[in-house]
């Protein structure tokens, strides 16, 4: 007989036990698709229900008053769960709000969440709403307690018939692998096997890759013929193609200049920049002339993005739109061919998992890694990192079977045939459009060769070029990670007494045709470098010890991790001298190591065809070592001794509990001029914000452009009449005591005016948190509900809830300035609570500053324009959008330079008055 389950639901009032309180409990007790018995009941909080709980859940707030409370119904709670095993969605939970009101709960526990991540990979994200739909599981109702305990029912029994479909070698292979893990799930998956009759014993089956079909590279086809640019831009008119596409469709000048000029700069090989503000259509802009050019000519052209929000849309949407237009005008050129790459690390490697699950005592979250790969491999067609839900610990998985190209075989694997990243590097060779992103640009001009030869370059969100240049022409260096490549050499005790190359070469020697003296020789230098990599262990954890103790006395603190930057005065500290002794200790014997594997590669390369297992793995990973010895002296010298081109610091990553050495270009611009402008026939560079004041000085001196083409189009929105801009009078300063305060007063004011439908902006976390525990409460009385980045669920999740819920306000920092698409009423209030200066001290931002003659006016200020510009474009989305921006930082006015943050805005409406005034101006405006 099938067993017996509960699944249970908790709805509460927020996502703290001890702070927050249980407001409902639901409850189904089922077996198999039968359904037992029923609970259900409301139960009273002795805190108000947050509006925002109540709008998510539907809980009257009337209704709780009269519900009991959960001393009364706790033993009625105990009576129905039993000791039967409990089901439920993230239902951890769920059991420690139980747990908080003293129900401990000890009976096994199987989470949907966790059992969907691992038989239904590929999903964008694993909310209840979102497994139920995938699985046609119908789910009214959501955010009320018995309705979600039903879904999570029908979601588990679902489950099980999916595990139910894998074999029985399989279902035992799982069980067996899972049974030592502290982990609920495991008990679920050996009984689950226990029941599954087998009458003959098979061997856990293996993932049999299959070969992929390779396409042939795109050539040229010889067609030199210029672009008919007019033509092009006629497909955006009136009569053209678009129009005939889509009902309703109004042509747009801007949209059409763009193009033409796009089409002429691919035709003339030139590098142009354009300015194209929100609702200017530029992704088809660019999409149409870069793919009529690549068709006719089989010349490649590579758009690289800054977001994968934009990659997505390109993907799925516009790059589709575009190969349908051409579909209604064929021609004699090939059909649209267009692919997105991503880097090597977000592809499987099938070499390195098969060798990384062969390994033994995997720990827990290794084995849960492991076994989601496993589930995941029969279904997945690209090998392709996002298509996996990897939880925490889980992730380390994806580092040890992920293509590293220090260990790739390329030709020579025996799965090359099958390999992931190959397929996905034949298809953009092959294709006429590559979508790529910034970081895989910058990897390119790093290391030339990742991306398939091209010479048209289109770059969207350029305005975030220079940061991703930055941090991708740079370098980071943890300890963990110089251990890693310590232990690949060599490592003693653990579950193997002796690892890495210098001990398991002779392993793979066994069978081999080489000799004893030639065994010999490869022993020797074995032995004589083991004591080197012994001593680089020593010196290295002396040099983050002292990295460390330096780090704690002289330390800048952020709202971020704790940085330290490595000037000319802190290596003329006393400390820096021990820094520099150690690092010379820790170098000697890099050099020796480099030298000793250098030796071992020279024999080795000479012992191809000698039966030894593994050969072409072995080679590798010793030239890996061999490069990575050379390329950490570099790098350390750099940091340690400096350079005038180099920025160095350190980073105390709080998350990770380590410290990050790190280094970055102070100029990307020559480096971008030289490696990337220079090599390539036509560079097209596209934002919405990428002009200070009208002009495009700041963006080309810092992205080494000087010469190129600037282009500013005119909105297509008419922002006088849609857009307020309020500046008020009497806004102390931010620096002022009595600012936080001052900011808050008018944020309740404002939001209560307008009925929420506010997005305010932050630069800083810990000012975001002071302000909502300041302004939730007072809100909460006028029926407002006040949401919070990094305090009320994920970016996802708070801007659906913004977009569903008017009577909302939303606060974010960081990544709130740019991507976030709001369109109508939902967001009809912007606020600005500060003008977003980078943050002095930042290491790059302050050495670069160095190079100025006066920083804050030609560095600091046109950069927080920038910002200042994407953070003013969240407003206005569309052309029927209707709304307000308050910018709460009156330097705008009190400076000289709040002039140029003004003018490089659209021309809009703006009012300077008190904040007495700010509340009835803005509710006029927005009826």
């Amino acid at each position: 007989m099938e067993p017996i389950y509960i699944a249970l639901d908790l709805e509460t009032t927020g996502l703290e036990p001890g702070r927050d309180e249980i407001i409902e409990v639901g409850a189904v007790k089922f077996r198999g698709n039968e359904v037992l018995e029923t609970y259900q009941t409301l139960v009273k909080p002795k805190q108000v229900l947050p509006i925002k709980i109540a709008r998510l859940t539907g809980i009257d707030a009337h209704e709780l008053t009269t519900a009991p409370s959960f001393n009364s119904i706790g033993g009625q709670v105990a009576k129905f769960l039993k000791s039967y095993p409990i089901i439920g969605h993230s239902v951890d939970g769920d059991l420690r709000f139980l747990q908080q009101q003293g129900l401990k709960v000890t009976q096994p526990h199987y989470d949907t969440f966790d059992l969907a991540t691992l038989l239904i990979p590929q999903l964008p994200n694993y909310s209840l709403s979102t497994i139920a739909e995938h699985l046609q599981i119908a789910h009214p109702d959501a955010h009320r307690a018995l309705a979600d305990a039903e879904a999570s029912r029908l979601v588990f029994t679902a489950l099980l018939d999916k595990l139910a479909e894998l074999s029985a070698a399989e279902l035992h292979n799982i069980a067996q692998t899972t049974q030592k893990l502290q982990w609920p799930l495991a008990k679920l998956f050996g009984e689950i096997a226990k029941r599954r009759v087998q009458t003959v014993w098979q061997a856990p089956i293996e993932f049999q890759p299959k070969p992929i079909v390779r396409p042939i590279a795109l050539e040229p086809t010889g067609n030199q013929q210029l672009l008919d640019s007019q033509a092009i831009g006629a497909m955006f008119g009136a009569e053209g193609g678009f129009s005939r596409m889509f009902p309703g469709y109004e042509p747009r000048q801007p949209q059409i200049e763009m193009t033409v000029a796009i089409a002429e700069a691919l035709n003339q090989g030139d590098t142009l920049m354009i300015e194209a503000p929100t609702g200017t259509g530029k992704s088809l802009a660019y999409l149409v002339p870069a793919a009529q050019w690549a068709r006719q000519r089989g010349e490649r052209v590579v758009i690289s993005t800054n977001t994968i929000n934009l990659q997505d849309q390109l993907c799925s949407k516009d790059i589709p739109t575009v190969q349908a237009l051409l579909a209604e005008h064929p021609d004699q050129a090939p059909a649209l061919r267009a692919v997105q790459l991503k880097g090597r690390s977000n592809y499987l490697c099938l070499k390195r998992y098969e060798a990384f699950r062969a390994q033994p005592d995997h720990n827990e979250d290794q084995t849960r890694g492991l076994l989601k790969l496993q589930l995941w491999l029969p279904s997945t067609n690209n090998g392709d990192r996002s298509e996996l839900m990897l939880i925490q610990g889980e992730q380390q998985v994806w580092n040890n079977v992920n293509v590293d190209p220090d260990q790739c075989l390329r030709q020579r694997c025996s799965l090359y045939n099958e390999c992931f990243f190959f397929k996905a590097r034949a298809e953009a060779e092959n294709a006429h459009i590559v979508v790529a992103n910034h970081a895989l640009l910058m990897a390119d001009v790093k290391s030339p060769g990742i991306l398939p030869r091209y010479d048209h370059l289109i770059i969207d969100e350029a305005h975030n070029l220079e940061d991703v240049a930055t941090d991708q022409l740079g370098f980071r260096i943890s300890q963990h990670s110089l251990n890693s490549l310590l232990n690949d050499m060599h490592s003693t005790g653990g579950a193997r007494l002796a690892s890495g190359v210098l001990n398991e070469w002779p392993q793979l020697f066994r069978l081999s045709t080489v000799d004893h003296k030639e065994q010999r020789k490869l022993e020797d230098i074995s032995a004589d470098v083991r004591p080197n990599v012994e001593k680089a262990r020593d010196a290295a954890q002396q040099l983050f010890s002292i990295f460390n103790d330096i780090m704690a006395k002289d330390r800048s603190v952020t709202q971020y991790d704790p940085q330290l930057r490595i000037t000319t005065k802190i290596r003329r500290h006393a400390e820096w001298s021990q820094v520099e002794q150690t690092w010379e200790n820790l170098s000697i014997n890099l050099r020796k190591i480099g030298d000793g594997f250098g030796k071992l590669q020279a024999i080795l390369d000479n012992l191809e065809g000698r039966d030894i297992n593994g050969y072409d793995d072995l080679v590798m990973r010793v030239k890996g070592i061999v490069n990575a010895c050379g390329e950490l002296q570099r790098q350390f010298d750099l940091v340690i001794y400096g350079n005038e081109e180099t920025v160095a610091w350190l980073t105390a990553d709080q998350r990770r509990r380590e410290l990050l050495v790190q280094a970055a270009p102070i100029h990307v611009g020559p480096l971008l001029t030289e490696d990337l402008w220079m090599k390539k026939r036509a560079n097209i560079l596209v934002s919405a914000t990428l002009s200070v004041s009208n002009s495009f000085d700041y963006p080309k001196q810092r992205l080494g452009l000087d010469e190129a083409t600037a282009m500013q189009l005119d909105s297509p929105f008419d922002y006088s009449k849609s857009t307020l801009i309020y500046l008020p009078t009497d806004m102390p300063e931010p620096n002022e005591r009595n600012y936080q305060r001052a900011m808050e007063d008018a944020l309740i004011n404002l939001c209560k005016a307008t009925g929420g439908r506010t997005l305010a902006l932050f630069t800083a976390n810990t000012s975001l948190r002071q302000t909502y525990h300041g302004i939730s409460e007072s809100l909460e009385q006028a029926d407002i509900s006040t949401l919070a980045q990094g305090m009320d669920g994920s970016r996802r999740s708070l801007i659906q809830r913004f977009k569903s819920d008017p009577r909302t306000v939303l606060l974010g920092t960081a990544s709130f300035w740019e991507g976030v698409d709001v369109v109508g009423d939902a967001l009809s209030v912007l606020v600005i609570t500060k003008l977003p200066f980078s943050v002095p001290n930042d290491p790059v931002f302050s050495a670069r500053s160095e190079g100025f003659d006066d920083a804050f006016a030609e560095y600091s200020v046109p950069q927080a324009i920038l910002r200042f510009k994407q953070g003013f474009g969240r407003l206005i989305r569309s052309k029927d959008d209707r709304g307000i921006v308050v910018v709460l930082d009156r330097r705008l006015l009190s400076k000289n330079y709040g002039r140029q943050f003004l003018e490089s805005l659209p021309d809009c409406t703006v009012q300077r008055k008190p904040l007495s005034e700010l509340a009835t101006t803005a509710a006029r405006w927005l009826v």
